[in-house]
């Protein structure tokens, strides 16, 4: 059976952010951040991966950190 994994939470720690900041930069709900480290999220909007994608981007930017953050950073599809 196919399934989502959850990645966001391992790059968070990669990244040394802390969910709440990731919440605040992103401007998305901090239980819509806790929903996604714990796997639990129903729904997600685009326009959430979106401004989640962006906010890790940016931060990672001002940590020194030269790779790229993509979907697969935040989940993953396994069949």
């Amino acid at each position: 059976m196919s399934e989502i994994k959850w990645h966001l939470d391992k790059t968070l720690k990669e990244l040394d952010i802390t969910r709440n900041a990731l919440a605040v930069d992103a401007k998305v709900r901090p239980a819509t951040i806790q929903d996604m480290v714990n796997g639990l999220p129903k729904r997600v909007e685009f326009k959430t991966l979106l401004a989640i994608l962006d906010s890790l981007n940016e931060m990672k930017t001002k940590r020194g950190i030269t790779r790229e953050i993509d979907i697969s950073d935040i989940f993953i599809y396994k069949k």
